[in-house]
Formats: structure tokens, sequence, C-alpha cells
């Protein structure tokens, strides 16, 4: 028991001690927890090396409304609470849910969700203009305002993730991207249904330093002729976990000049011809002439086996239900995963 007047041992942690722990923390646990303990607690909060990463892709969400229609107004309204394990016992146990429960112990508070918007503004207020990595979650909707506040807040921004719920008018696209000239790498679940096109251009004009892509969703023929148009010095490309357009991917392939790795593993193909059919696809197993063309052109492409237990898994599903009314799709558990490590987050 600490004497009366004494200052508490936690408020006098060595700093680098702070770091350390707080490095264990995900942004959720630092901007609503640890930097609210006391003033060393938000001091050491403020170090660039915990924000040189800001992860919001395994927040707990709670949706308060949603409509996939993209011809309703209404889109998913998504509040944030602290990141939930797996594992109940181990999230019971984990020190970043002890230090959540003991700040809202010693300061009397209930643990509340919070909009984007709220999230981001305690986060740049620790951070600054540090971070060079930002994930969004799968299913985030981001607001006009929220992707230029983000924009503006951190410029730095190497490898940026969007989700599929975030796709607005040329203006904000151009004056986000503008602002992240130093982008790298770029991962975005799209979903032409529900948002419309992708600004590929408002990207490819202003990230001359973009060189791997990763693109969730359908893959028209269009959409691969915009990505050859405006992504000349690509490298890496991953479709993993998307619908594909055969001669859209082979468009792909014959483009990029400076291609040299592909993934298309637990994708779906089709071809135009059969779709005019009413033939919905071809299935999980890619042609014999889109093989041979990524053989002969990439110095690596990954693929499937044809016995993928994962393949056969989603084909199965989807044969089962129309693929227009389908809202399934693998990337909402898997999309932080892929075989080209530039991708993985």
């Amino acid at each position: 028991m600490e004497k009366s007047g004494e200052t508490p041992k936690w408020e006098t942690l060595d700093r680098n001690i702070l770091s350390f722990i707080f490095n264990k923390l995900d942004a959720m646990d630092l901007i609503m927890g640890a930097s609210r303990v006391c003033i060393s607690w938000f001091v050491a909060s403020h170090d660039k090396s915990l924000w040189q990463t800001v992860d919001l892709a395994k927040l707990q969400q709670v949706v308060v409304s949603y409509s996939p229609e993209s011809r309703d107004k209404e889109r998913p309204v998504v509040y944030y609470n602290h990141r939930v394990d797996d594992d109940e016992i181990e999230r019971g146990l984990s020190f970043r849910n002890v230090l959540v429960n003991f700040y809202q112990c010693l300061h009397g508070e209930v643990e509340k969700g919070r909009s984007l918007r709220e999230v981001l503004i305690e986060i740049t207020k620790l951070s600054g203009t540090a971070p060079k990595n930002l994930f969004f979650n799968s299913h985030s909707y981001i607001k006009e305002k929220d992707l230029i506040f983000a924009a503006q807040r951190m410029p730095n921004i190497e490898k940026l993730v969007l989700p599929r719920w975030c796709y607005h008018n040329k203006k904000s696209f151009r004056f986000a991207f503008s602002i992240w000239k130093n982008l790298k790498t770029l991962i975005i679940a799209h979903d032409h249904n529900l948002n419309g096109g992708f600004e590929f251009q408002a990207v490819g004009e202003n990230c001359i330093n973009l060189t791997n892509l990763k693109y969730l969703g359908y893959l028209h023929e269009y959409n691969a002729e915009q990505i050859v148009r405006c992504f000349q010095k690509l490298m890496r490309l991953s479709l993993r976990c998307s619908f594909l357009c055969v001669r859209g991917v082979l468009s792909l392939i014959n483009g990029l000049q400076n291609h040299v790795i592909l993934n298309l593993t637990h994708c779906v193909f089709h071809d135009v011809a059969l779709l005019r059919q009413n033939v919905p696809a071809i299935g999980p197993i890619p042609s014999d002439d889109l093989v041979q063309a990524a053989t002969q052109k990439l110095d690596k492409f990954i693929k499937c086996s044809n016995d993928c237990s994962f393949c056969k898994g989603w084909w199965e599903r989807l044969t089962l239900t129309s693929l227009d009314k389908s809202r399934w799709h693998p990337y909402d558990k898997d999309w932080q995963n892929d075989e080209i490590e530039e991708f993985v987050f």
C-alpha cells in the first residue's frame, strides 16, 4: 500500500519501459486508455515509434445501421471499441484489457463506442504526422470529410488500406491522394454495385511512387485497362479473393511493363463470352491461356492448386446462391493475409 501523498509507482515508470508496454497496445487502448491515466503516460503516448502504423482493422465494431444497396442513401454507421480477442480467456487476462479496466475504474468512465472521426482526431493528437501505414477496418464507412481529414493530419502515408465503403467524388479523392504522394502500397476492397467506379486516375496522377497494388473485388476488363493506364510503375499486383474477368487479367499481364509478381490465389474466373450466355463464372481454376501468359511474362506467378480446399468451399457456397445477391466475400475474414509480403497487414 502506497502512503498518502506519495506519487504512485506506475506514474514514474521509465519512459522506455512505457514505450515498450504501449507498443503492445492497439490504437484505441492508447487514445482512450493509456494516454489518459496520468501526465507521464500522456507524454509517453506521443512517442513517434508508437505511431508508425495506425491499425484500425482489428477494432471491435458496432454497426448501428447498414444498407447494402447503392441506390439507398443510408450507409453503415459504425462505432469502434477496443479490440476483441478470439479467445475469451485470453481476452479477459490480457494486459490490454487490464489497462482499459484500470483506467475506467480510476476515472469512473464506462467504455463507449467512438465514431471514425472521433478515433482519427484522438489518434492524430498523439501521433502528429508520424504515421506511415494506415489500415482501415474492412467494413468502415469513410465519409469524404474523414478521408480528407486523414490525409491532412497524416500526410506521410506509404501503405494504405481502404475498405469498400469509401469511394466518393473525384474532388475528395484527388485532394487526399495529392497529399499522399509518398504512397508505395495501396490495398483496396472495391464493390462496383455498392460504390460505383474507383478513381484510379486520381491515384495514378499523384502517387508516382506506387509500386504495389492489391485489388479485392470484381475486376472487369475496363478496371484492368484503367490500372494499366494509371499504374505503369506497378511491380507487385495481388488480386487475391476476387472475381476476375479473364481478358482483364490478360491485359494486366501484357500491359504492365514493370510487373514482376502476380497473386491470383482464391479467385473466381469468368469469361465475357460466357457472361453473354448468362453463365456467371468459369470457376476457381484459371484458364490454360492465362496461366501460360503469366508464367512466360512474370518472374513469379502465384495461384492455387486444383484441389485447394479454400477455393472449393468458396465455389460451393457461390453455386448455392446468386453471385449478384450474395454479399459474402472471403476478404471479410481473410483480407489482411496475402502470399506477397508487401500486402500483409
